[in-house]
This record gives structure tokens, C-alpha cells and sequence, in this order.
């Protein structure tokens, strides 16, 4: 038994330091509801602490609203928020409402804070810096975590779901990460809005919203990454107003429209698996100028990629995009795009050009689409060269485009070594660009390829098998992206356990702080 003792009493002092964390002359006061504990509510106990303690609250059902105004440490005795439950005791206001910097919570269920007209939380951030609120459960509020002006807070392991919103951010909140929160069945998800820059959303889950998934309001240089969001009402990931965002690695499906950016320039939308959407994969619209799509796989969406309504000098590039019913597909005055060494495979329209000119579609790889590779309407002077077009119907348009460049050195998509026009061949192995000839060898076709009634590509490139094992390089799966961002989210985990030791489930030492201590009455 003495052994056992000693064994204890040395977890029990390990676990005190690993929670003191340096501050060694923090107290650690006890709450208990039934009694026992230094305290019976959390209120009294963060009332009668001192900047830099630790205040651990037993399991149990709380009826009461937390004011924290000074630096603590509010935790849970067991680190399992279903056993220690804080319900609102006035539904108008915030269950915590948190107005200090360097504040600690975790580990709590939040819920009853349902007044909508004062804005409340189950846990407000109000105007502070380097607070960490982690491992509890927002259920039932009208926000879940509620931050304003509030900077370089960490938000993680949440889960917040049945809330008007799940969580938001605004006015000037700033540096913040959310960091492996769980947010589902809100009415929003999660929400930046208004000069909410510079934050950091990575490794989240955000489904079944009942509007948008993630919604970026007139915010800057969010990075979203690693995120995976699905089945969402409206968009899963939704940038408006905003500039300077990226998008990476994230998991889109099941919602209205995967991506959505709308009146917004200057974002990157990079490495993304982007699935099964009922509008589109992605939507650039209303005046979105100078994104970046670049190397995302856009499958069995209605339409994969959507740039309309006078969305310009916008560059897609390297994207997968296969099995939907519009591959890419331009409407309404959207100009001066580049869509450049894109994969459109299986779709029923590879290109779909609507009303639009003067864009740049060079060096993709237009295969095995049902309907045509591209078909343009009312659309003239877009200039449409380097491609491989491979397909039943290959060109259909209605006014006059541009198909080929000039002749000049260099690797085309073919393999040949001049630059010119597109390769053309179709299913069955007859195309032009298979049975044209070359006398002088320098891979364009001596004759032109027709193209309606009036256009014709002047410098249609010889067919070569090279052309084949480009094809094959250029096929980004859904599948690929998926372990890709299986992978990076296995490495968070990784990182979350080499920065955490202890994690969040907590050292059987806390508890024991706990008891050891509960025994006896603090002196108030």
C-alpha cells in the first residue's frame, strides 16, 4: 500500500506542474455543485480567484451565468463536457461571457443562452487576446462561441451544433484559429464578418448548416484549410466581399454550391476535393476578379466550375475536372479569363462559353464528353489553342473565335515542336489530327480543321501516342485529393499531439487534485 500511495502522490505532483505551467504560485480552487469542493458555483470560485488561477469544476448540472474578468483557468474535472453541464440561469445573457486576456476554458456543455435581440453566447469573447476555449460542447444558443474584437484567441475541439450560429466572428476579430471544432445542424456554421482578418480555420467538420457551411463576409486573408464540409444548404464554403483568401486541401460535397465567391478578388482556391454539389463545384460570380483555381478536382457536380456574371482576368488552372454536366462553364460578360492546363473529362459539356469573349482557354485536355468539348454561344474573339480535344462533337459555336496562335518554337500538347493550333481527334480513332498530313515534318497539319461554317483552325497539330501520357499526368482524382488531404489531416493530429503531451483527455493526476484537495473548506 505505501508503494501505491507513493505512486499516486507522484502523478498527483507531475499532473499539479503540467497544469501549473510554470506559474507556480497559482492556487487551484474546487467547485462542486453537491458540495464537498471549496465552492458550489463557478461564479463564487472565479469571484474569490487571483490572476493566473486554476479553478477545476466537478461534474455535475450548473444553473448559472459566468462573468470572467481576470486571467484563469476554468476546467472540468473530467475533461468529458456531457458530465459538467452550465445552463444560462438568465437566457438573456451569456452562459461565459469572458472580457479578460490569457483566459483557459474547457471541457463544459454551454446551453440556454437564447436571446436573440442582445446577441448572447455560450461563450462570449469580448474584446480579449490569448484565451483558449476548448473540448466544449455550444448546444442550443443562439451563437455557440461568440467573439468581437476579439485577436489571437484559439478555438478547438468545440463541438457546436443546434445554435442559430455555430460560430461566428466580427468586427475586427482578428489572428484567431479554429482549429479541429466539429459545427453542425446550426442555422450558419461558421461566420467571419466584418474586417475578421488574418484568422485560421484548419482541420474543422462543418455540416448540415442550414445556409452556408463557412461564410467570409468583407474579411481578409482568412486560410482555410484542411477542412471537411458537407451537406450544407447553401454553400459549403462561401467568400464575399473579401480579398486575399486561400482555400486549400478542403473536402466540399454534398451542399448547394461547394465554393462560392462573389463580389471578391485575389483569393486562392488550391488542392481542393470538391464533390457531388447540386448547383455547382464552384461558383466565381458578381464581379469576382483575379482568383487563382488552381489544381482542385471538381466530380459529379451539376456543373463543376461556374465563372459568370461579369467575372474577369480570373486564372483556372491545372484543375480536374470530371463527371459533371458543365465541365467549366462561362456565362454573362465573364472576360479576360485564362483557363489554362485543365483536365475536362466525362462530363456532358467540356467547355460551355456563353456570352463571353476575349478569354483564353490553352493547353487543357478535353476528353470523352458527351455532348461537345466546347461549345460556345453568342460568345466571339476568345482565343482557344494548345488543347486536345478528343471527343464525339468536338467544336460547336455560333460566332467568330480565334483557334490558333502563330506558328513558334516549342513543346506542343502533342508532343510536336511547334506551337499553333489544338489537336483534334474523337473516340473511334479517325480524328483530323490523326489522318492529316505533315509533309515538312514539323507537326501541324498541312490542311486547316473546319470548324462551322465559317472558322477553321489554321495550324491543327499532328496526333502523337505522347499526347496520351500527358492526359494520364493531368487526371487528378477525387480519390487522389482525398488521401492527400487524409494525409495532411493525419500530420494535424500528429502536431496537436507533439504541441499537446497531455491532450485533451486529462491525466487521471487532475482528478486527484481534485479529491486531494476537495476535503478540505477554503476560508472565504
Amino acid at each position: 500500500m505505501g508503494i501505491f500511495r507513493k505512486i499516486i502522490r507522484a502523478v498527483a505532483a507531475l499532473s499539479f506542474i503540467a497544469l501549473a505551467c510554470g506559474t507556480a504560485a497559482a492556487d487551484t480552487l474546487t467547485v462542486d455543485a453537491n458540495g464537498g469542493a471549496d465552492f458550489t458555483s463557478i461564479q463564487e470560485a472565479v469571484d474569490f480567484a487571483k490572476e493566473g488561477d486554476k479553478i477545476l469544476v466537478m461534474p455535475g448540472k450548473y444553473i448559472e451565468n459566468v462573468n470572467i474578468g481576470k486571467h484563469l483557468t476554468v476546467i472540468s474535472g473530467t475533461g468529458v463536457p456531457e458530465e459538467t453541464v452550465v445552463e444560462a440561469a438568465d437566457t438573456e445573457d451569456h452562459v461565459f461571457h469572458i472580457s479578460a486576456d490569457n483566459v483557459n476554458v474547457s471541457g463544459f456543455t454551454l446551453r440556454g443562452a437564447k436571446y436573440e435581440e442582445n446577441l448572447i453566447a455560450g461563450i462570449y469573447l469580448d474584446n480579449v487576446q490569448n484565451c483558449i476555449v476548448q473540448g466544449n460542447i455550444l448546444s442550443g444558443n443562439y451563437y455557440g462561441i461568440y467573439l468581437k474584437k476579439s485577436r489571437k484567441n484559439v478555438l478547438r475541439e468545440n463541438t457546436a451544433s443546434d445554435n442559430k450560429y455555430g460560430l461566428i466572428l466580427c468586427v475586427s476579430s482578428g489572428e484567431n484559429v479554429l482549429r479541429k471544432n466539429r459545427v453542425s445542424d446550426n442555422y450558419y456554421g461558421v461566420y467571419l464578418e466584418n474586417a475578421c482578418n488574418n484568422n485560421t480555420l484548419t482541420g474543422n467538420i462543418v455540416y448540415s448548416s442550414r445556409e452556408n457551411g463557412v461564410m467570409v463576409a468583407s474579411s481578409s486573408c482568412t486560410y482555410i484549410s484542411d477542412n471537411n464540409i458537407s451537406a450544407n444548404q447553401k454553400a459549403g464554403i462561401k467568400l464575399d466581399s473579401s480579398r486575399g483568401n486561400c482555400l486549400s486541401n478542403n473536402s466540399v460535397s454534398n451542399c448547394e454550391r461547394g465554393i462560392f465567391i462573389v463580389i471578391s478578388g485575389d483569393n486562392r482556391i488550391t488542392g481542393n476535393s470538391v464533390k457531388s454539389n447540386s448547383v455547382c463545384g464552384l461558383q466565381l460570380g458578381g464581379s469576382a476578379e483575379r482568383n487563382i483555381v488552381e489544381e482542385n478536382s471538381f466530380y459529379g457536380n451539376k456543373d463543376g466550375i461556374f465563372v459568370a456574371y461579369s467575372a474577369r482576368y480570373n486564372t483556372v488552372a491545372g484543375n480536374s475536372v470530371l463527371n459533371n454536366s458543365k465541365g467549366i462553364y462561362l456565362l454573362g460578360h465573364s472576360d479576360y479569363n485564362e483557363i489554362l492546363e485543365n483536365n475536362v473529362c466525362s462530363n456532358s459539356f467540356g467547355f460551355y462559353v456563353e456570352n463571353c469573349k476575349e478569354n483564353v482557354l490553352s493547353s487543357n485536355v478535353v476528353t470523352d464528353n458527351t455532348e461537345s468539348g466546347i461549345l460556345l454561344t453568342e460568345s466571339f474573339d476568345n482565343s482557344i489553342y494548345n488543347n486536345y480535344f478528343n471527343n464525339t462533337e468536338n467544336a460547336v459555336e455560333d460566332k467568330t473565335n480565334i483557334w490558333n496562335g502563330t506558328k513558334t518554337a516549342g513543346t506542343n500538347i502533342a508532343g510536336g515542336s511547334y506551337m499553333g493550333g489544338n489537336c483534334w481527334a474523337t473516340p473511334d480513332g479517325d480524328g483530323f489530327s490523326r489522318i492529316c498530313e505533315d509533309t515538312d515534318g514539323d507537326g501541324i497539319c498541312d490542311s486547316s480543321y473546319l470548324i462551322g461554317d465559317s472558322d477553321s483552325d489554321e495550324l491543327a497539330l499532328i496526333y502523337s501516342p505522347a499526347v496520351e501520357s500527358l492526359y494520364q499526368k493531368k487526371v487528378i482524382t477525387p480519390k487522389t485529393v482525398e488521401n492527400v488531404n487524409k494525409s495532411r489531416r493525419a500530420s494535424l493530429e500528429e502536431e496537436d499531439t507533439e504541441k499537446s503531451p497531455l491532450g485533451f483527455a486529462y491525466p487521471a493526476g487532475i482528478l486527484l487534485i481534485a479529491f486531494l484537495i476537495s476535503g478540505r473548506k477554503r476560508k472565504k
